[in-house]
């Protein structure tokens, strides 16, 4: 890969970042290799045969110290060593790096770069040369290179903040998976999670354009980065990224509409129904009268409301209808259940309904205003005996 003067200043500045993350990030090596980085002094008493791995692990651990003289000399070591080695002169460039000599860096890298794609070293260090020249597509590869080999990786934003940044990197991550489908793709997704909001929201770029290309990750690998997008604000987007990602997610305003993917251990995400726990009212999921369809049977001896049910809705400014199906057991109408959308889940307040009986349902209507992108849409219990049977909660724009 050949650089021009701006070229190569950019190489120089990202090569920088490979060696201030990489080095401390990147593990080497085998389980000796571990034990050593975590007891240096082992790596004295460690057979001949893996004297290799020993200064390798002692290189490292000198890197993450902040002694790079010192790796050096361990770098340099190691390929008098084992030169055949790869991670020898992959150590030896990141040595050469962290002491400022760029050139004798790319010289070792390039070395170590013939010698195959399992050393995270230096993939981390050639992706950085591939982006300061904007070859997204060999970015790309690396990148892949890089997760294959260690998908916890994916959790440090910083280290890939430089091909997930700018669109052009998020576009080539997107093609390379479309062609070389890796096994990283969940951790990935999963590791989005507790990362800052602009982390999170450019990984959701990715993992939307992910499932648009046809490779949904399903509704328990893609949870994560809806809830960091969720924590984050981003309402509308984390909808879009459960949709495209979770088959159980439906197309409606509200998920799973029938309860027929209801989960009585709790929902991954507020897009699906939570059911809200309490001593004194029961619960029973029954089977519905259409496929895919359930009945939820409640009873109370509370002496007060109850909510038992409730699902974060995004809902656009606008008019919308409410709807649910509400009866006893003999098939009577009952207005035991009411219904609440509310900004604030810990302050339902019962919306008036009426009973059509054209549709055997319950309908309250409600405008929306701009002063929350969603509402928390929950079902409340009424004291009274006997069991109450809920279904079919429906919510149009009107």
């Amino acid at each position: 890969m050949a650089f021009g003067p701006a070229g190569k200043q950019q190489a120089e500045k990202a090569a920088v970042l490979a060696g201030c993350l990489a080095f401390g990030l990147l593990a080497i090596g085998s389980a000796m290799d571990r034990r050593s980085f975590l007891r240096p002094s082992a790596a004295e008493r460690v057979p001949d045969l893996f004297a290799s791995t020993a200064l390798h692990t002692r290189g490292q651990a000198d890197l993450a110290a902040g002694r790079p003289q010192d790796a050096l000399m361990a770098g340099e070591a190691a390929v008098r060593t084992a030169p055949v080695d790869p991670v020898s002169p992959a150590l030896l460039g990141a040595a050469r790096l962290a002491v400022g000599d760029r050139t004798g860096a790319e010289k070792a890298f390039r070395v170590a770069g013939q010698m195959g794609w399992r050393v995270p070293l230096t993939q981390a260090y050639w992706m950085d040369q591939a982006i300061a020249v904007k070859d997204w597509r060999v970015a790309a590869e690396r990148f892949d290179a890089l997760l294959r080999q260690q998908p916890w990786l994916a959790e440090n934003a910083q280290l890939l903040a430089a091909i997930e940044g700018p669109a052009e990197g998020r576009r080539a991550i997107v093609d390379r998976v479309a062609k070389a489908r890796p096994p990283w793709l969940e951790a990935y997704a999963r590791s989005a999670a507790e990362q800052p909001a602009d982390v999170v929201e450019r990984r959701a770029i990715v993992l939307d354009a992910i499932a648009r290309r046809g490779m949904p990750l399903g509704c328990d690998a893609i949870a994560p980065p809806v809830s960091g997008l969720v924590h984050a604000g981003k309402l509308d987007a984390a909808r879009t990224l459960w949709r495209d990602h979770c088959s159980e997610a439906g197309t409606g305003l509200i998920a799973d509409a029938d309860f027929g993917h209801l989960r009585t251990i709790g929902g991954r995400t507020n897009f699906e129904w939570e059911l809200v726990g309490s001593s004194d009212v029961g619960l029973a999921v029954l089977p519905g009268s259409k496929a895919g369809q359930r009945v939820l049977e409640l009873t109370s001896s509370a002496p007060a409301s109850r909510t038992v049910l409730r699902q974060l809705v995004v809902m656009a400014p606008g008019a919308y209808r409410l709807s649910w199906q509400a009866a006893t057991a003999q098939g009577r109408p009952s207005a035991q259940i009411q219904a609440s959308l509310d900004c604030d889940m810990s302050n339902a307040k019962p919306l008036p309904a009426t009973f059509r009986p054209e549709s055997s349902s319950y309908q309250a209507e409600i405008r929306a205003g701009a002063e929350c992108p969603a509402r928390w849409l929950t079902f409340m219990l009424q004291p009274g005996e006997g069991e109450v049977r809920l279904q079919s909660v429906r919510l149009d724009r009107i």
